[in-house]
């Protein structure tokens, strides 16, 4: 995806226009807006569009910036739409499947299917279900708790989506939200999560632009504030997908983490997990770090607290060292500490050495690889974006003379 995608995207303010519909595969007719920081988000929150009287909104966050609501399964069609004979199909074969597994054999009755629908999604079924929350900030934590995985597609932003429930649920009762008695795990009630049902004849974004597109105020709505109007009811946040680790911090010192939104032994073993993660990122920072200082005390969270003394200055003699010097000329490098350029470096060269391929240099498929994970190591290190582009293009074109010379 090339970046001039995001450029048609409006940058949120209060002043301009603040949606756009890109009527494309990724977003297709929901109104679109991004924020370059995830500090930003709580400024579009406090905004009166995202405040108007009497309307409650529920929210979504996602990994990735192209995910669509599309729930699991609708992956088994090609449209995406769930008919009720297929939603029928798979619950039977659910309700067969776990007899005698069940504690509370009564949620196998017909008049119990939503909860049971319910406990399939936690378990991994594919149902018509999606996840939403009431909080914000724990859609938030969800578009932000997963690292970007290794060889996928460049993943420049992440999102979340905000629903109009109060009007879905008045206007648009073709779309069904749940919310279950039962939650045997907390997770439900810690996430503050309820479900929607998709509707059998369309997806859920098309089914609210079908209902909305019959309003006379829509109609009599021009082109250029169609986008608006829509993003009363349901829009996507692209959020930068930067400092990853920054965000998770701020969310943990509002209690929103893997320990409290996932109260069992996933959640507190996926709370010590990205807890060792940052620890280990600091301390790799310090080691790598060859000016001499003063112990430092770096506090990760209440419960660990890393004290990181850098080395002494040594003589770099590997790919890194060059790698260090192509980093530090790039423009904006000075807002990197000196120990994470180096890091930085020392990541790029072991990932770039194990990606490559024979005759990369001439083969195009193979520098788009290394072009995307180069663009990781940068972005997950918090190397300036604005300079990012420039520094992956010099480093393919430095390791590409490089490798030719050694040959």
């Amino acid at each position: 995806m090339e970046p001039s995608y995001f450029d048609k995207i409006p940058l949120w303010n209060e002043a301009d226009k603040r949606f756009e519909i890109t009527a494309d595969a990724i977003s297709g007719r929901i109104p679109v807006a991004r924020i370059e920081r995830w500090q930003d988000f709580s400024t579009l929150l406090e905004s009166d569009f995202f405040n108007q009287n009497g309307t409650q909104l529920v929210f979504r966050g996602h990994r990735r910036y192209d995910w669509s609501l599309l729930p699991t399964l609708g992956r088994l069609t090609e449209n995406g739409i769930i008919s009720d004979e297929l939603a029928n199909q798979q619950l039977e074969l659910f309700r067969r499947a776990v007899r005698g597994r069940l504690k509370d054999s009564i949620l196998v009755e017909d008049e119990q299917e939503d909860e049971l629908w319910s406990v399939g999604q936690h378990h991994g079924l594919m149902t018509p279900l999606l996840d939403w929350t009431y909080s914000p900030y724990v859609a938030l934590f969800f578009a932000f708790a997963k690292e970007d995985q290794k060889g996928e597609e460049d993943n420049p932003y992440r999102s979340v989506y905000v629903l109009n429930k109060s009007f879905v649920t008045s206007d648009c009762t073709d779309i069904r939200f749940f919310e279950p008695r039962r939650d045997d795990h907390g997770r439900l009630v810690n996430q503050a999560g309820l479900f929607t049902f998709s509707p059998s004849d369309a997806t859920i974004e098309n089914k609210l632009i079908e209902i909305i597109s019959e309003f006379d105020e829509f109609k009599e709505t021009d082109e250029e504030n169609e986008a608006e109007f829509l993003a009363k009811y349901i829009c996507k946040i692209y959020i930068r997908n930067e400092d990853r680790q920054g965000c998770l911090r701020s969310l943990r010192r509002m209690n929103v983490h893997h320990a409290s939104l996932f109260p069992d032994l996933i959640g507190a073993s996926d709370y010590c997990n990205i807890l060792m993660e940052e620890t280990q990122q600091i301390q790799a920072i310090a080691e790598a770090n060859k000016e001499v200082g003063v112990a430092e005390h770096v506090v990760v969270s209440e419960e660990v607290v890393v004290t990181v003394i850098p080395a002494e200055s040594t003589a770099e003699e590997s790919e890194a060292a060059s790698l260090v010097d192509l980093l530090k000329s790039a423009e904006g490098s000075e807002q990197v500490e000196p120990g994470r350029i180096q890091l930085i470096a020392e990541q790029l060269a072991k990932e770039l050495k194990k990606n490559k391929v024979v005759d990369w240099e001439t083969r195009d498929a193979a520098q788009a690889k290394l072009r995307n994970v180069a663009r990781a190591i940068l972005r997950k290190y918090g190397f300036p974006f604005l300079s990012r582009e420039a520094a992956v293009e010099k480093l393919i074109e430095v390791t590409a003379k490089d490798d030719v010379v050694s040959e």
